[in-house]
């Protein structure tokens, strides 16, 4: 299951958004948490020093 906030599974490598963590919903909700876990993505990538 992902996180409500940043959509990571318990793998913090993973996330998960739309049909694959809420079951079959409506096409409004996927847009919505995808926009939600690009940025979440962004977010959790900005945090990491790449050496």
């Amino acid at each position: 299951m992902a996180d409500d906030t940043n959509y990571q599974t318990n793998n913090e490598k993973v996330f998960a958004a739309g049909d694959a963590r809420r079951g079959q919903s409506l096409v409004v909700w996927a847009i919505k948490e995808g926009r939600g876990v690009a940025k979440a993505v962004d977010q959790y990538l900005a945090s990491k020093v790449c050496v």
